[in-house]
Order: structure tokens, then sequence, then C-alpha cells
């Protein structure tokens, strides 16, 4: 029995200290990052939410505030600020109310008691199909495995990240996030002793991220623990050689990044690594550090077990003396659980015998004794408490079936009494059923022949509507088609010939008395002002280069030296369809035009951003404004025009407007 016992707590001690470290990793996985700068985009959405008028965009930008906030404990108040005002601005917007659950789901801790509303992130996201949603909802998916393994429910951990994360990482494409829930269900293998798909899914996970490269944060740190969880898998194999590989790989990384905790992995490793090959010189030195770096961070706990691990090589190097007075060290700073302070005390028994100190050997040994049978004690008052639990159960059971007995007898007497007046009375529901549905079936008639003319108004209302836009939309290809063949022809044909008078004009100057200097001041006006006529017809930049670019180089054309015309934009994807994004370069230069022409503004902000299927427009000037009931009682060309582009788009358009400048807000669904 002792020998058994004592041959437990020693396999279990090394792999203790391994997930004590190892945890610790993946909770700081999900909490902090160190490789990486975020003060360059804070400023930047700080900027963006004190420009921006749109709720919307506002929303999003704090969303993203707190989430930057979370990866630094002593900011994660400053993300609770944000949090709070990006709730404030979801307002009712489904997309965003949905998103909310995901940003608040990052302030839960990992406990049980808040597993439904990570479920309830998750449900919330489930309707969407975009990239950015899987990645989330990856996230959300692996904190419920984390929280099933920290809850020490193996099968539970294995199902989430099998059945639902690890097919929504896949989808997501985001090799960081799929090698995050290889290396979760690995720990989870290790910590039920089979190393053999530990290494399968550690070996999944390393590949997966070393081909997927990125420059996402903590992409350096996560690679550096899958070295040192391969290290030690390898360690326990008896690979030495492949294990110092990857040893080797884990301190070149961790030479352009310094990370303390990282550091006391490191060190575990290495000297769980030397240890196994014997050369305990250089194990002692890696524990050593170990300890060291564990009292700079205040971890009284990793501190004791490196200490312990020193202890077996001096015990595997026949040094006595200084394994005695190690152990006696760690037994003064106290902390150790009963199991360890059991089996330490006897370590320290065999050490008193070794050095003839027998008086001491003898009072060590009965402090185990002592604590081995309070560990007895233990498991047998969990006997006795299963065993009673079983009795109770078995006397519950044996008393809801005599209940269950008497039930039935009463039902029976009841069901007799009950049997003739039903009889009786059958006769009578037959009449009154048949009745019932004769009028039901006249009533639903009634019902289906009202429904089937307001189903067929609606059904023509709709059609009628398509119609429209489909003529809007014909419409609108003409305008455009027609618009790049004036275009061309400008540019082509009187383009041309404009550049060739000039030429002409220019080899004649010496020849005659033209005012030269006037014709060909006149012709360079033109020809400037034909590309110009080319440029706002059909923008080159556009069909070139792209929308965001295109919106670019329209602000910087249309500003002056009295108007200022100042772009942002945020994440525009250019791969929308030609027809989408002209649309909405033609709103946004008919809103520019309107503001040069009318608003006498001196300055006019523009930021234009894109999420997901939604596209956001806001622009401002500091004009004199306009009165909204005039301008929508009497409205021009250009204004029937932007509205019938906004509805083409199904989106939503808002205009304040007073003395002090005017501001357009618009949503497009692209």
């Amino acid at each position: 029995m002792v020998i058994t016992f004592v041959a437990y707590l020693y396999k279990m001690k090394r792999l203790h200290l391994f997930f004590l470290l190892f945890a610790s990793s993946l909770a700081h996985a999900q909490s902090s990052s160190t490789l990486n700068d975020y003060e360059v985009t804070i400023d930047s959405l700080k900027n963006a939410i004190s420009t921006s008028k749109s709720d919307s965009l506002r929303c999003i930008m704090n969303y993203r505030l707190a989430y930057i906030y979370t990866k630094n404990v002593d900011k994660k108040e400053l993300g609770k600020i944000h949090l709070k005002k990006a709730n404030e601005l979801v307002k009712n917007n489904s997309y965003l109310k949905d998103l909310s659950y995901y940003y608040n789901s990052l302030f839960f801790s990992l406990t049980k008691e808040n597993l439904q509303k990570f479920r309830k992130a998750d449900e919330a996201l489930k309707k969407y199909n975009s990239r950015e949603i899987y990645i989330l909802r990856s996230k959300i998916l692996f904190n419920i495995g984390l929280l099933y393994q920290r809850e020490n429910e193996p099968l539970q951990t294995i199902e989430v990240l099998v059945k639902e994360a690890i097919p929504v990482a896949k989808k997501s494409k985001d090799s960081q996030e799929l090698s995050n829930l290889y290396k979760l269900i690995a720990v989870v293998f290790y910590n039920n002793e089979d190393i053999a798909k530990t290494k399968y899914y550690l070996d999944l996970s390393i590949s997966t991220l070393e081909q997927g490269k990125s420059k996402k944060n903590r992409y350096n740190e996560d690679l550096i623990e899958l070295y040192l969880f391969n290290v030690e898998v390898l360690s326990v194999q008896k690979k030495t050689n492949e294990a110092f590989e990857y040893l080797q790989k884990a301190e070149d990384l961790l030479k352009s990044y310094p990370l303390k905790s990282l550091y006391i992995e490191y060190y575990f490793a290495k000297g769980s690594l030397n240890q196994e090959i014997k050369n305990y010189e250089q194990a002692i030195s890696d524990y050593d550090n170990g300890v060291r770096l564990s009292q700079l961070n205040k971890d009284s706990a990793l501190e004791q077990r490196f200490k312990l691990m020193k202890y077996e090589v001096f015990i595997l190097q026949n040094k006595i003396e200084s394994a005695k007075d190690l152990l006696l060290d760690v037994f003064k700073t106290g902390g150790m659980n009963i199991k360890d302070r059991a089996y330490y005390s006897y370590e320290l028994s065999k050490i008193y015998r070794k050095l003839n100190d027998f008086e001491k050997a003898y009072v060590y040994n009965e402090q185990y004794i002592q604590l081995k049978d309070s560990l007895s004690q233990m498991f047998e008052a969990e006997k006795i408490a299963d065993i009673e639990a079983k009795y109770n159960k078995l006397e519950n059971e044996n008393k809801i079936k005599e209940l269950t007995i008497e039930k039935q007898a009463t039902l029976l007497n009841q069901r007799k009494n009950m049997l003739f007046l039903l009889l009786l009375s059958f006769a009578l529901i037959c009449v009154l059923t048949v009745t019932y549905f004769i009028w039901k079936n006249l009533k639903n008639q009634k019902k289906i022949t009202a429904q089937k003319e307001i189903n067929h108004f609606q059904k023509l209302n709709n059609l009628k509507r398509e119609k429209e836009i489909e003529i809007m939309q014909t419409m609108i290809n003409v305008e455009e088609a027609e618009r790049k063949r004036v275009a061309r022809d400008l540019h082509d044909s009187i383009g041309s010939k404009l550049s060739a008078l000039k030429i002409i004009f220019a080899n004649t100057q010496n020849k005659n008395d033209y005012n030269d200097s006037r014709i060909n001041t006149i012709l360079e006006t033109s020809i400037a002002e034909l590309r110009q006529i080319s440029y706002n017809l059909v923008p080159e930049s556009l069909l070139k280069l792209g929308l965001e670019k295109a919106l670019g180089d329209l602000c910087f054309t249309l500003r002056s030296d009295t108007v200022s015309i100042e772009f942002h934009s945020y994440e525009i994807d250019n791969s929308m369809p030609l027809t989408t994004q002209t649309n909405i370069f033609r709103i946004v230069q008919e809103l520019l035009n309107n503001a040069l022409k009318h608003s006498k503004a001196t300055q006019i902000l523009v930021s234009c951003s894109q999420n997901g299927n939604r596209f956001y427009i806001s622009i401002e000037d500091n004009g004199v404004g306009f009165n909204i009931s005039e301008i929508e009682e009497n409205q021009g060309l250009g204004i029937k025009n932007i509205k019938s582009r906004i509805e083409l788009l199904h989106g939503s358009l808002d205009c304040e407007s007073s003395s002090g400048g005017t501001s357009y807000n618009i949503e497009l669904d692209v």
C-alpha cells in the first residue's frame, strides 16, 4: 500500500506542475497580449468615435475599444466604460444587438453560472455567415470548452470543441483560432494521461499555426507555448533529441520576445528534459531560474513546485544533505496539500534513515502515517457518504412505488365511476362536435376567402414595386452607359483634335500675328475642362483602383483654397459589384456638389466605412444649413437621384441641418 501510494504521488506531481503552468497560459491567451502595440489603433478608434455622427459606427468602434482593453488587466475598467457606451448606442439595431452578446461575454468569468450567457451569445450570432462572425463564434465556443475543462468535465469539453468549435473555426479560415482549439483538446487528453492522442492533437495545433503564419496578436506567444508543450510530451515519450529541437525553436523566439511568464514554462520544460537525460547540474540551474522568476511574479505555488523538482534531482545525484535542507525549507514555507505533505514526509523519513538520524526518521514516518490515515479517512468518509446516498435513494424509490400503487388504485375507481357518465354523454358530445366542425368550417372558409383577397392585393403591390425598381435600375444603367460613351467620345475625338490644334498653332508662332499666348491658354483650359468632364462622367480611379481610392480622389479633386475636404475610410471592400460601387460614388459626389454649391462651407468631413454587408456614409459641413421641410416639398433632380440610389441599395438617409452646418448619415445594404 505504501509503495503504490508513493509511486502515484511521484507520477502526478510533475504533471501537476506542468498544468499549473499551462492552465495559466490558456487564461493568459484569452486576456492579454504583449507583442503588439495597440496605441495607434486606440487613437484611430477614439478619433473615429469623436468625429462620426453615425450611432451605429460609434457603437462598433466602442465595442472594439472594449475588446482591446480586455487584453490588459490593468485597463479592464476602461473596457467596461466603452462597453457601456456601446450598449447604449445599440438601440433598435438587430445586428448590433446580436453583436453585443459577444462583446459583453468578454467580461464574464468562466463559471457554470455564466454558461447559459455564453450559449446565448453563440445562438445570437448563428444567423450570420460572414468570416468575422465565425471568428467571434469560435472564441465563444473556446471559452465554453475551457469552462468545462476547468470544471474537470473532459467529455463535455471534447464534445463542444470537436462538434461545434472546430467546424466553426474552419469556416473562419483563421489558423490561430483553430490551433488554439486543437491545443485545448491536447490538454484534455494529457490531463487524462492519453499521450498518443495528446501528441496527435498537439501536432495538429503546431502545424496549423505554422502553416497559417500571421501578424495577429499573440502569434509568437502561442507558438512558444506549443513548442514547450511538445517538449514536455516528447520528454514523456523518451524522444529527447526531438524534444531538444523544439526547445531550441522556443528559445529562438524567446530571444526576440522576452516574456516572464513564458520563461517560467521554458525553464520547467528545459529542466525536465535535462533531468530526463541525466544532465543534473543543468537541470538544477534551470529550476533555480524558475524559482527566481516565480519569486519575481510573487507566485509561491510555482516557487514551491520548482524547489520540489530540484529536490528530485538532488535525490538522483545522491546529494542527501542538499535534498534534506531543500525539503525542510519547503516544509517551512507551508502551502502544500495533504497528499504532497504525506509524500514528502515519507521522503524525509527515508533521508534521515540514510543519515542514521533514526529519531527524526521516526518522527517523519509517524507524520506520514498520520497523514496517510487522514487521507484514508477522507476516502472512507466519501465511501460512507456514497453508501448513505444510495440507501436514501433506494428508500425514496420504495416510497415512490407505494404511493404510485395507491394512486393507481384510486385512479381505477375514479375511472369506473366516470365510465358510465362518459357513455351517457358520448352521444351528446358527438352531436356538439359535428355542429362545431360545421360552424368552424364555414368560418374558416370566410377567413380563407378574405385572406386570398388580401394576398392578391399584396401580390399586385409587390409586382408593382418590383417593376418600379426594375425600371429605376434600367434607367440608372442606361444613364451610366451613356456617360461612359460620351466620356469616351469626348476624350478620343474632341480631345485629340484640340491637342493637335495646339501643336499646329505652336508651330506657326513665328509666322503670323496670332495672339499665341491667348490661343494656347484657351486650348489648355478647354483640354483641362474636357478631362474634368470625362472624370465626372466616369472616374477612371473607380474603374481601375476601386471605390476607396475613387472617393479619396474625388475629395482631393473638389477641395480648394477656400474649402477643406477631409476623407476617412474604414475597411471598405473593393470587391463589391461595380454597379454598387458606382451608386455609392454618385451618392457621395452629389452630396459634395450640393455642399460646394449651396452651403458656403469652409470645412467638409467625409467618412465611409463597411461592416460586413452594411455600408455607412457620413458627410458633415460647417455651412449655413437649410430648411429641411422646404427641401422635402421642392426636391430637385439631385436629391431625387440620391434617394433613388439609396432606395435601390435598400438603405436609409438621415439628414440634420441648422445654421451651424449640415450632416448626412446614410446606411446601405451592399
